[in-house]
């Protein structure tokens, strides 16, 4: 995969490092209840994020509307650093490189990414790839995301085919309806695109659209100008609005506004099981509370071996205002 030089570096860092006998704290260990990501978080509203696993260093981008005071939403881009100490037990996120920093240039690429995808109207859910098989040599970017500028959300994206330079914005034109399209996330082995749509009758629904990659490039894919049969998922949507699905290996993650929750917006998870989808399972109240729980994310970050980490957005209370980023450990 396009990552794994970078994979292979944080692994060679960990083995240069101390034994694991003698610590306190052999074990890292994610939370399990939400802890706030306050070094990414105003009092505006910060949410809808990406983040390719990587390691304990995540190319992180989100969106919010702080640069405009609460008004329309932008795509930020910040390097996230995830660390656990085996003295103290302490965990701590932080908006840094870390032991990445010789690769600040490598990623600050994903500055130009959001230049290009920022001009005018509202930008929501980022989703941010590499090109799977381009060369260990290249940064191969490609950030997906919805915008309004042309009025209904559409998705569209910005690639920079290993250069410094990102292209024009471009519509996914087989996932666009002219309603309101959003949140697109691959499966693990890149056969489908999922996305969320009010298409039909004005609610939120979960639908797939069967994509022809086979080895070609992540850009062959969505430049694709041909229609595409778009599929509404009937396991993963209901009567109500079901949004922003996002897939981990076997694990689909998504938020509700489904009857039985703790709150508005409630977040649900779903494995991929003989050949289809289980029904949206609720996270329950260590996760979910009466507020709003909005666009999880999951992947692995290295330091739990049990669980991956998962990042959502939440408007509930104790944050710095509007909604805010967290953080939690979540079972593979």
């Amino acid at each position: 995969m396009r990552y794994s030089k970078y994979v292979l570096i944080l692994m060679a860092l960990t083995l240069v490092g101390c034994p694991w006998y003698g610590y306190k704290y052999p074990n890292g260990k994610l939370p399990d209840t939400p802890v706030n990501l306050e070094a990414f978080n105003t009092e505006y509203d910060d949410y809808n994020s990406t983040a390719p696993t990587l390691g304990r260093f995540i190319p992180f981008c989100f969106s919010t509307n702080r640069q405009s005071q609460g008004g329309e939403f932008n795509v930020l881009y910040a390097p996230m650093n995830v660390e656990f100490s085996k003295t103290s037990g302490e965990l701590k996120v932080s908006q840094e490189y870390g032991w990445w920093s010789a690769y600040g240039n490598d990623f600050g690429l994903l500055l130009e990414a959001v230049k290009k995808v920022n001009i005018t109207g509202n930008e929501l859910g980022p989703y941010l790839m590499f090109e799977p098989y381009a060369e260990i040599s290249e940064n191969d970017f490609v950030l997906l995301f919805a915008t309004d500028r042309e009025g209904d959300y559409e998705i569209a994206y910005t690639f920079n085919g290993g250069t410094a330079e990102f292209s024009e914005i471009q519509p996914v034109a087989f996932l666009n309806s002219g309603f309101n399209d959003l949140y697109p996330s691959f499966n693990s082995d890149l056969s489908k695109i999922y996305f969320c749509s009010d298409r039909e009758d004005g609610v939120f629904n979960i639908f797939q659209v069967s994509v022809n990659y086979a080895d070609d490039s992540i850009i062959g894919v969505l430049s694709d100008t041909e229609p595409h049969e778009v599929v509404r998922d009937e396991i993963l949507s209901g009567e109500y609005d079901d949004k922003c699905p996002f897939i981990f290996e076997n694990t689909l993650v998504l938020t509700s506004n489904r009857p039985g929750g703790y709150g508005g917006f409630d977040l649900y998870y779903s494995k991929f099981e003989g050949g289809a989808w289980s029904t949206p399972v609720n996270f329950g109240p260590a996760i979910n509370s009466a507020s709003d729980e909005y666009r999880p994310i999951l992947f692995e970050e290295e330091v739990d071996e049990d669980r991956n980490m998962m990042i959502f957005s939440s408007n509930r209370p104790g944050g710095k205002g509007g909604f805010d980023l967290y953080f939690v450990g979540v079972m593979e």
